[in-house]
């Protein structure tokens, strides 16, 4: 049964946007499903009118702004996930959440997607813009055009025959989702309607039963006179069977939603993989191998009800005054010059844990991590590479002390966050927040990040982190203001292979201070402690 993600997953991230609407498609929905309006410039962006703004706290309707106006809002602005009224979205300082125009998300999107584009202000002229942009893409065969006006529908049909019509009600959610029976009558006679939109409410009665709207859209499906048959939307009151319950009725051909969380558990349940605690001290070498990201003794990786990444003090200076002799300051500078040229920095210390089993196609990973502090220059990430984890290094020696790498041998990039490129990744961001990371090319100096999302400074998280084809998603959520997923980014990386390898790991660094970038700031200690991994295989 199809998914239709309505405002793509609009309770895990602001609807509308790149993030939300990719994120449901990673999670399973083949069907996207918006509202569009356009600009004062005319472009088109999805969502409505005046609902689009309201996303951003303002009382503007699209057509009042251009889209550069439109772009400044801030669509995250009133976002919250469930049962998280204390969440703020984009941490104060950072970059608003914004709007992208239409045709530039086609370009982001996945090709596969069919999308169901609702009409409800413009009329004629925004059927016209919609399907010219469709049209551009050679996609009109992905695009179902709805409106609750009939005359929008046959416009539409003039237009491209190839494009799909759908009849909804007055809107998207509430009691008004289902089409007024009158108009159903006049489009069905047309002879030309490819889908309805109709509420869950509106199609099951109290008593259980299929309402009269449900026969007569179950009759006008088998019959043909509604092609693809019907997208049934959420009850106003979701249930937790809803979603089963409407993928059970013989009209349905895709069953709408606006958490893909929810819908997953009845329509794409996957495999489990991976359930580990991490309990007691003994590591399962035959699944996971400990490392480490440099060669140096600041840096413990071991098992202890979790996997515990600890990083002690830095014992020198941060910024050691240079030698009055200009040899000896010669020298020194050369020393410095060569940690850069050989990624050797004695300040710089981490390491982690690999799943030594490669991930083989779709799937979902989550854990749980506890950091010690949250501060610049130290950070974590769960992440995904092509290479392997390689040796496992043993975390204690023969006399029960501990083991630090010794050598550059005993130090690999795969156990360096950012490291072993290319890779796609979540990650707690020093005290800035959380985000995605990636690299589609080989070399870390191209590494690229997300903005930041929610609050850096909550130490307890859990980590997620999704795949479906060449498209990701990560996700955080925390006790403390975050209590359901939130999507803190997705990006396309067509450099992963298909069997790729699961990393968790910490690390810390040297870096420059901000009000001065002449000086850095102190070297910190952390430690990070990851527990519960659990990997979810699509097939």
């Amino acid at each position: 049964m199809r998914i239709a993600a309505i405002g793509g997953n609009a309770l895990h991230a602001p609807p509308h946007t790149r993030t939300a609407l990719t994120s449901a498609y990673v999670q399973g929905a083949d069907v996207l499903v918006f509202d569009v309006a356009v600009t004062a410039d005319g472009r088109v962006v999805p969502g409505s009118d005046r609902g689009l703004p309201r996303q951003a706290d303002s009382t503007a309707s699209v057509g009042e702004l251009t889209l550069t106006r439109l772009r400044a809002l801030d669509l995250g602005a009133t976002f919250k996930p469930r049962g998280s009224p204390d969440f703020h979205y984009r941490p104060p300082g950072h970059a608003p959440v914004r709007i992208e125009a239409l045709d530039d998300l086609l370009d982001a999107l996945p090709d596969e997607v069919t999308y169901v584009v609702r009409v409800s202000t413009g009329g004629a002229d925004t059927v016209a813009a919609v399907v010219e942009i469709f049209t551009r893409r050679t996609a009109t065969t992905r695009l179902v055009v709805a409106a609750s006006d009939p005359e929008l529908l046959r416009h539409a049909r003039k237009l491209d025959a190839r494009v799909g019509t759908a009849l909804t009600g007055p809107a998207l959610d509430g009691p008004a989702v289902s089409p007024d029976p009158g108009l159903l009558g006049t489009v069905l006679q047309d002879g030309a309607l490819d889908l309805v939109l109709a509420g869950l409410d509106d199609l099951i009665g109290p008593d259980g039963r299929p309402t009269g709207l449900a026969l007569r859209l179950d009759a006008a499906e088998r019959s043909g006179d509604v092609r693809l048959g019907v997208l049934v939307l959420p009850r106003t009151e979701p249930g937790p069977d809803d979603h089963a319950l409407a993928a059970a009725q013989p009209y349905a051909w895709a069953v709408g939603t606006d958490s893909t969380f929810d819908t997953a558990r009845a329509l794409r349940p996957g495999t489990r993989r991976l359930d580990e605690t991490f309990a007691g001290t003994h590591t399962d070498t035959s699944r996971f191998a400990l490392g480490y990201a440099k060669a140096n003794p600041h840096c413990h990786v071991f098992q202890d009800d979790g996997i515990h990444v600890r990083i002690t003090p830095y014992p020198g200076d941060p910024q050691p005054p240079l030698p009055a002799d200009p040899v000896e300051r010669r020298l020194a500078e050369l020393e410095e010059r060569t940690w850069y040229a050989l990624g050797d920095w004695p300040f710089y210390s981490g390491g982690g844990f690999g799943v030594i089993h490669g991930l083989r196609g779709d799937f979902a990973a989550e854990v749980r991590i506890d950091s010690a502090v949250a501060a610049q220059a130290t950070m974590c990430e769960m992440a995904v590479v092509n290479a392997d984890p390689g040796t496992h290094h043993p975390p204690y020696d023969e006399d029960g002390s501990p083991r630090f790498p010794r050598s550059f041998r005993d130090k690999d990039a795969f156990y360096d966050p950012h490291g072993a490129p290319p890779f796609v990744g979540a990650e707690h961001d020093e005290d800035d927040g959380y985000r995605i990371n990636w690299n589609l090319g080989t070399l870390y100096d191209t590494n690229q990040y997300g903005p930041p999302v929610g609050d850096g400074r909550v130490l307890a998280a859990r980590l997620r982190l999704e795949r479906r084809g060449a498209y990701f998603a990560a996700y955080t959520r925390n006790d403390v203001d975050a209590h359901d997923w939130v999507c803190v980014g997705t990006v396309r990386n067509d450099s992963m292979n298909e069997t790729v390898h699961l990393r968790c790991s910490g690390k810390r660094w040297r870096q420059e201070d901000p009000a001065d970038p002449t000086r850095y700031m102190p070297i910190p200690a952390n430690e990070f402690v990851f527990r519960d991994l659990r990997i979810t295989c699509y097939f």
